[in-house]
């Protein structure tokens, strides 16, 4: 494997705590601006409908890809990734970098 990055970016600011919405939600002791980079975090991947076959708890915490090429159908993020975008309005998005297979959350308002 040839990563071209040597290490993962954790934007200081977030952290995780009880939320009274889902259980636990991600929040940030500073304002993120919009486009900042929240998490940089290894990804795992599923072809077709595997995952939404085996378990519904699973399926909530996937993220459905664009399907081009080199990318798998659906991914699901370690660290923080899965508890991002639980919302009817979210306010991260975020990109999957192949060559590196890292998933990469960014702000997309500021937050």
């Amino acid at each position: 494997m040839n990563l071209v990055i040597d290490e993962l970016y954790l934007n200081p600011a977030i952290f995780i705590a009880k939320s009274d919405v889902h259980r636990w939600g991600v929040f940030t002791s500073e304002d993120i601006k919009q486009f900042d980079v929240i998490q940089e975090s290894p990804y795992m991947t599923f072809d077709g409908d595997e995952p939404l076959d085996e378990s519904e708890v699973i399926a909530r915490y996937l993220h459905q890809t664009d399907g081009g090429p080199l990318v798998y159908e659906y991914v699901i993020g370690f660290g923080f990734a899965s508890l991002y975008n639980h919302s009817d309005n979210p306010s991260v998005a975020y990109e999957l970098d192949v060559v590196n297979e890292v998933m990469r959350h960014y702000a997309i308002d500021d937050i």
